[in-house]
């Protein structure tokens, strides 16, 4: 391989990378469109068929709650709540 190769190479690797960073950088970004008046620190990282989205389980409403892929938190949300008299 010579050496013009091995720098193509090294460039294409180089923007395959630039690609998820910046794609890393906007999904992070958009917590300021999304979720404007949450607290971050309540935010949480939650899929959508597949697809990251910004979740506050305080502030959203259990409809968009629905909406997400299901793993052992989602399902904890999910759980009417108990009142005790």
């Amino acid at each position: 391989m010579s050496e013009l190769d091995k720098l193509k190479k090294q460039l294409c690797l180089y923007k395959l990378e630039n690609n998820k960073l910046n794609a890393k950088y906007k999904f992070y970004k958009s917590i300021f469109r999304s979720h404007n008046n949450s607290v971050v620190l309540n935010l949480q990282i939650k899929k959508i068929n597949g697809s990251r989205v910004w979740v506050d389980p305080i502030r959203d409403d259990i409809e968009f709650i629905k909406l997400l892929d299901r793993d052992d938190e989602v399902t904890e949300w999910l759980k009417p709540i108990k009142f005790e008299k």
